[in-house]
């Protein structure tokens, strides 16, 4: 899967693991395997990816802080309703929701972002 790259490197690195998870979870799905510890695995990495963000946003006073962390809490709010659902389910989430969601969000509010963070010299600690 490919992703916008944005001018942030720490965002882009955050972006880029989380494609590694969401591929390997794709991967077990269409393999019809036992998704549950990936599924987690992949919920835990989203909360973090956003966290992450979050953090930075109100650091930093990102103008757009409310409706990009609305974006976020949607999304979470989803994914843990996912949990107890079946392979063909989580396919077609994925698939049909979760990735274009995830490359709009990426290409729209988050290149906004990254922009804002790298013209003030934005710093992760």
């Amino acid at each position: 899967m490919n992703i916008k790259i944005l001018n942030f490197e720490p965002m882009n690195n955050v972006h880029l693991n989380e494609i590694k998870l969401l591929e390997k979870l794709i991967n077990e799905l269409n393999e019809n395997k036992n998704v549950t510890d990936t599924l987690e695995e992949f919920i835990k990495d989203v909360e973090e990816h956003f966290a992450f963000e979050e953090s930075l946003m109100k650091k930093y006073n990102f103008f757009a802080y409310i409706p990009h962390k609305m974006e976020h809490d949607k999304i979470l709010n989803e994914l843990y309703t996912l949990r107890d659902k079946n392979n063909e389910y989580l396919k077609k989430y994925f698939n049909e929701r979760f990735i274009p969601w995830l490359n709009n969000h990426i290409e729209t509010i988050d290149t906004v972002t990254a922009g804002y963070f790298n013209m003030i010299g934005a710093e992760v600690k």
